[in-house]
């Protein structure tokens, strides 16, 4: 895990009563509450995906170079 991903962790192991760790589970979700709107959300297909960002698809480009998956 990354320093990053071992924060939360290591913040609810120090934790030493019910009331601590309550108010940890306060504290993520309002900083969850606050990531909500900024994550965008798109409802594309795949296809759709790449001909809006021209990109090409894994399994194309493995073809064309007659590579099998």
């Amino acid at each position: 895990m990354t320093e990053e991903g071992l924060k939360p962790y290591e913040e609810f192991t120090r934790c030493q009563n019910m009331e601590e760790i309550d108010e940890l589970e306060k504290r993520w979700n309002k900083l969850n509450e606050s990531r909500e709107n900024k994550i965008p959300h798109y409802d594309m297909t795949l296809e759709e995906l790449c001909k809006r960002y021209n990109l090409v698809l894994f399994e194309e480009v493995m073809k064309k170079y007659g590579i099998l998956i």
